[in-house]
């Protein structure tokens, strides 16, 4: 089953630019012949330097190159476009390459330590969920740990040559210490480490960055995954033909990609800062679409076992919105999608704001969602 089975056309959207960008995200890495959208790119009046700006907000640039490229479209790109486009997806192959051996070489650091983690994010995704090395954006290497094994990972990463409370200048292309503020927040939310940081000395990737959390949601979150649960079902996941590396189950993997985008797209602190992207949405919908029936039945358990129909439901509702799809329904979460909890978002504790609600929206216009506080509960 492929991510386009069973999706509906009928809320698609009047803007030529955004329904190529939705066409993009659904067909990424697909040999199948894509939809009639594609001939929207070949129109007199089509907005190709908007596409390449909505593809770069939302970390499809170089799934645009190659999905240009495998349909015969390239030339559909002005010149002076599309070798910056093509380039972009060089660059993103030649990265994750980079990045794949960093892992590998990170995960034997921690398992010759006893340390068991789990890689996470675009590292296992670019192959379980694409196929194809370069398309699914990432920038670093993310890993989820047990909140016990916070000061051993951060020791064996030390000795791996990584250091702490640092961040990359790309100006300079050295590390700098961490900002003050950014430093109190860590301190103030132990369930993910300040990232660590190596430079590399390549020209292409300068530096790496491990991304640790301890956590499916934040500290001070309503809602909860014990993390020994997680942790006990770590699993292998072939990365590429020499790289094999431990990830999250199945079920667990849906939860956090799920409770990711709920902690970007609802908390107001980091939706202002950071919002969500489309491309988070597609990876939810390529994880659930690629799941046997007896997993989808497991996820849909853990949600009402760790009481995650809230979040579930906000994340599962606006994916259905964007593609046409039937999380809500196939979870059963249907009596918890209602309007008002689908337009709220989350500030400080018993602090709630509303914005419209409309997903599309808020993902195609480059102006930041506007959050409107709601009377403290």
């Amino acid at each position: 089953m492929t991510v386009e089975d069973g999706l509906s056309a009928t809320a698609r959207p009047d803007d030529a630019v955004w329904s190529f960008v939705e066409l993009l995200a659904t067909h990424q890495g697909l040999d199948t012949p894509p939809d009639e959208r594609a001939e929207l790119i070949k129109r007199p009046d089509f907005d190709h330097g908007r596409l390449v700006e909505q593809a770069m907000r939302h970390g499809l640039l170089a799934a645009l190159a190659e999905f240009l490229n495998r349909h015969g479209l390239r030339r559909d790109l002005p010149a002076r476009l599309r070798a910056p486009v093509i380039s972009a997806l060089r660059h993103s192959e030649y990265r994750a390459h980079f990045l794949t051996a960093e892992a590998a070489r990170v995960a034997a650091t921690l398992a010759d330590a006893g340390l068991t983690v789990a890689f996470t994010k675009g590292v296992v995704l670019q192959n379980s969920l694409y196929g194809v090395p370069g398309i699914r954006n990432f920038n670093d290497i993310d890993l989820m740990i047990a909140p016990g094994d916070r000061e051993p990972v951060r020791a064996r990463l030390l000795d791996a040559g990584f250091t702490a409370s640092t961040d990359f200048d790309p100006g300079t292309k050295e590390l700098k210490p961490l900002a003050r503020a950014d430093e109190r927040m860590y301190q103030m939310s132990p369930d993910h480490w300040p990232h660590f940081h190596r430079l590399t000395g390549d020209l292409g990737v300068p530096d790496v960055a491990v991304d640790v959390a301890n956590s499916l949601t934040w500290h001070g979150s309503e809602w909860q995954v014990p993390m020994d649960s997680v942790m006990e079902g770590v699993v292998p996941i072939a990365v590429t033909d020499e790289v094999t590396l431990p990830t999250l189950s199945p079920v667990h993997t849906f939860l956090f990609l799920c409770l990711h985008v709920f902690r970007e797209g609802w908390t107001v602190r980091t939706a202002r800062r950071k919002d969500v992207s489309l491309a988070q949405f597609i990876d939810i919908l390529r994880h659930w679409t690629r799941q046997p029936p007896r997993v989808r039945a497991a996820i849909a358990a853990a949600v009402t076992k760790y009481g995650l129909h809230a979040p579930i439901t906000w994340v599962a509702a606006h994916t259905d919105a964007l593609f046409g799809s039937h999380l809500v329904e196939e979870l059963e979460l249907a009596e918890h999608a209602g309007p008002e909890w689908l337009s709220s978002a989350g500030g400080g504790p018993g602090q709630r704001f509303v914005w419209s609600g409309d997903i599309r929206e808020r993902l195609r216009t480059p102006a930041p969602c506007v959050f409107k506080a709601r009377a403290a509960l």
